[in-house]
């Protein structure tokens, strides 16, 4: 799989199809929908396109800002290699992109520089100068410059559309199960770990404190039941999210307790995977009152895990 950046480095000479879209979260419509293009590609002697954003759209044309990101970049680019795409055209949403009219956008970037002979796109999908151009308009513009098109319609899960901004709703509500099913696989955060204030493991219950990037969608403060991957090794955790109101914070913090681990992992970088929610995050009154929990947690833990 080839990572372009740039439209300049752009250089295909070969007939493609290409997905475009946001591709937050990879989720299981938008999987469906990358399924759909490597397949069609391989099928029509296409090679297969990923057309996105590094950034959200919404960074330059909603007073609001852009939501908050459900993955990285890298994790994206992870599972669209995984799924068998050729290349992802991953640019810049600028000044350049946001005042291409919709035809001119099909015409000088999807024909001119992809050489997009099968397209594909979700239900809802907008493009061009101020979102005016949909699917209706790409269905059309497909006559003049000779291209298919596949419009995916929506994906339901328990009757509900499934949705990047639905599943940021779930994971700020804690539901991870709802997020994990939606996701088609279990939620995560990556991050390095730093050094904390140290109290965990002045409790007896060491955590690795991760530093998380601003921008992304977190759960809700709480105890989570988690597995973290640390040197291609998956373990088994216990994880804080939330403010620590017994010992007092003024940022949010994601700090995993990992079981039957020793070692040093200052500077490592982790993945943390989320399961399920234990419980709410609770200020106590006395340190061995969250000693005492904290024994707890790790023993709910070890059953949910069936250590």
């Amino acid at each position: 799989m080839e990572i372009i950046t740039s439209l300049k480095n752009i250089e295909i000479n070969c007939n493609t199809g290409v997905a475009l879209g946001s591709f937050d979260g990879v989720h299981i419509g938008h999987q469906t929908l990358i399924i759909n293009l490597v397949e069609t590609c391989k099928n029509k002697g296409l090679k297969s396109v990923v057309y996105t954003f590094k950034n959200h759209p919404r960074n330059l044309t909603s007073k609001n800002g852009a939501p908050q990101r459900i993955i990285s970049l890298e994790k994206k680019f992870e599972l669209l290699k995984y799924l068998g795409v050729d290349y992802i055209v991953c640019i810049d949403f600028d000044d350049y992109q946001r005042n291409l009219s919709p035809e001119k956008f099909v015409k000088e970037i999807l024909k001119d520089k992809l050489k997009m002979s099968y397209g594909i796109v979700g239900f809802n999908y907008r493009f061009g100068y101020k979102a005016h151009g949909d699917t209706e308009l790409l269905k059309t513009l497909s006559h003049k410059y000779d291209y298919e098109l596949l419009v995916v319609k929506a994906i339901k899960i328990q009757d509900e559309v499934v949705s990047s901004t639905k599943i940021r709703e779930f994971i700020k509500a804690g539901n991870i199960p709802k997020v994990n099913l939606f996701l088609g696989r279990a939620y995560s955060i990556s991050g390095k770990v730093v050094h904390g204030n140290g109290f965990g493991k002045e409790f007896g219950f060491p955590t690795a404190n991760i530093d998380v990037s601003k921008g992304f969608a977190l759960p809700n403060s709480g105890v989570y039941f988690t597995k973290c991957i640390i040197d291609d090794k998956l373990y088994n955790s216990v994880t804080n999210v939330g403010y620590k109101p017994t010992i007092g914070s003024d940022t949010i913090s994601i700090e995993p307790h990992i079981l039957n681990f020793t070692g040093n992992l200052y500077d490592k970088e982790i993945e943390v995977i989320f399961y399920q929610k234990l419980r709410d995050e609770v200020k106590f009154e006395r340190i061995q009152d969250l000693i005492d929990q904290i024994n707890k947690d790790v023993n709910s833990a070890k059953k949910f895990f069936k250590m």
